[in-house]
This record gives C-alpha cells, structure tokens and sequence, in this order.
C-alpha cells in the first residue's frame, strides 16, 4: 500500500477557513496521471502535485490539475505549494527573500519566499508576459452575463482578449451594482468562453469594497473549473495588466495594485501585484500573497 501525504492549504489567507483552498501533494514522483486526477476528484478542489525539476535552474516542478483537466498554471495553486513547501521545512525563507524559480506547463517562473515580521510567508511569482489579444464586442460579452452593455466600459475601453499564462476576456466594468449582483447564466458564459477560445471571464472594477483595494474583481470559468473563482493569480494577473496598458493607473515604471476578489462567494481575499514597465512596454507582472495550511492528511493506494 503506497501512503501519500497531502495539505490542504487556502491561497491568499493569513488564517484558515478563508480564501481559496487547494490541495498539494509535496512528493508526487510516484504517482500516476490517472491517480492524480483521482486525488483531485476526491477532494473536490484544484490540486498541485510536486515533483522533482526537469529543468537546468528549476527548484520545483508542479503540475496542475482541476476537476476538469490539467492545466498549464494556477497562480492561487502555486502559492499554496510554497506556502505548503515553507511550512514542510522543504523551503526557508529569509527576511531578504529566497529566490526560487518554478517549473510548470508554462514555462520557469521566478519566484521567492520572504518570512515577514509576524511569522508569515509571502509568497512571490512573476506570471508569464501579458499578451494583448483582439476586443470583443461588448454586446456578446453583455448577452452572456445578462447585464446592460453600457455597464462594461471604462471611458472607452471595453473588454479584450488577455493572458497572464490564461487566455481570458478582460471585461471593465463601472457599475458596482452589477459587478456586484448574482449571475446565472453559466452556461452563456461558458458558450462564450468556447466560442471566443478562452479559459474565462475576468471583471474588474475600480469600485472596491475596501479603500485600500484599487480594484474589485470576479472570475468566472465555467468550463475548466468553478463556475466563479474566490481567488485566482492568472486571472489577477491579466485585470492589472488590462489597466497598466489601458491607463487605468497611473503610469510608473513599478505600479503596485492591491486587487479584491470572492466576496460574493463570502471568502473575500486581497492580493498585492506589481506591474514593471519600459516605456509603453509591461516586461513582468508578479503577484504576492500568503496562505494558511488548513489540513493535513494522507491518501491510501493500493498497489
């Protein structure tokens, strides 16, 4: 019988029982595909399975998996494997930062553990380069969601094709009713996920619950994984870059944006991400946040 240990551990948390769980498996070198699917299945979340790097300079490797398929990246996953890591003993970080660098579906990412003054650790990853794809027409985005069209524009920017790693649509939205209000029409949503060949849907709002949040923002994903995410690092990483390249903030060479998500889900998260530029350019967009390992347990196989 092969014993497997696992950790459950919420992303973008300082305390369990709050932002989005995921599961990690710290030494999956023996285990199948098929078996990782299984342990993703059982438990009902997305998984990351640590294994040893391929890579020459990588320090770990992780594959993702949802409850649907595997996939190239999960930023909220890869911070709960550090988190996991760091909380093993496996990594240690250091007040001046420990520079890790990450092996995945999407590439090596740079990454890095910093301990903080309270005894947390502060997960770092820099996401792959943001790519700018077409504008899609705000009627067919408006269709899908059910609200009005004239909701999703910011001055005139409307939503786009984006990707931090995941092709999404990026759609601004300036009423904060309707980025607040309940959507139904998954099954619209994941028609037009289809039909434009993205992962998801990704609103952002300059109108946050918090003052200290500069935008507000929701993830909807039907197809690949929840229908609405309480948290998710590509999908924040793609919101920043929208309004780094739309001027949405204001223009600097290093921009910080703290980001709000999964309130209407009653897991509300913050997240710190920074945008570096040249010029007109975005070179990197990196996403920091902490997170809390909320259980510890094993899997049994028989073999």
């Amino acid at each position: 019988m092969a014993i497997v240990p696992f950790h459950i551990v919420d992303a973008f948390a300082d305390h369990p029982f709050t932002g989005n769980p995921a599961a990690i498996v710290p030494n999956a070198s023996g285990l199948s595909e098929t078996e990782m699917m299984q342990i993703t299945d059982e438990l009902s979340m997305e998984a990351g399975f640590v294994l040893p790097p391929e890579e020459p300079g990588a320090d770990i490797r992780l594959r993702f998996f949802t409850q649907r398929r595997e996939a190239i990246l999960s930023g909220h996953v890869a911070i709960a494997a550090f988190a996991s890591m760091a909380d093993r003993g496996f990594m240690r970080p250091r007040p001046d930062g420990l520079e890790l660098t990450l092996e995945c579906g999407a590439g090596l990412l740079p990454g890095g553990l910093t301990s903080t003054p309270d005894g947390r650790t502060l997960v770092t990853l820099e996401l792959p380069p943001p790519r700018f794809g077409e504008p899609v027409p705000v009627g067919e985005v408006a269709a899908a969601l059910d609200v009005p069209a004239e909701a999703l524009r910011l001055g005139d920017h409307g939503p786009q094709r984006v990707s931090c790693g995941f092709d999404q649509i990026v759609v601004p939205v300036s009423d904060r009713q309707v980025m607040r209000g309940v959507f139904r029409k998954m099954e619209a949503v994941g028609e037009l996920t289809d039909r434009r060949g993205v992962g998801g849907l990704t609103l952002v709002c300059p109108e946050s619950h918090s003052s200290s949040a500069d935008f507000h923002c929701r993830f909807f994903h039907p197809r690949v994984g929840a229908d609405e995410d309480v948290a998710s690092g590509t999908s924040l990483g793609a919101a920043v870059a929208y309004a780094v390249d739309r001027r949405l903030v204001p223009r600097a060479d290093r921009i910080p944006i703290i980001t709000e998500q999964g309130h209407a889900l009653g897991r509300p998260t913050k997240a710190e991400l920074t945008v570096t530029t040249s010029g007109p350019r975005i070179l990197r967009v990196e996403l920091s946040a902490t997170g809390a390992v909320v259980m510890r347990g094993s899997f049994h196989f028989d073999r």
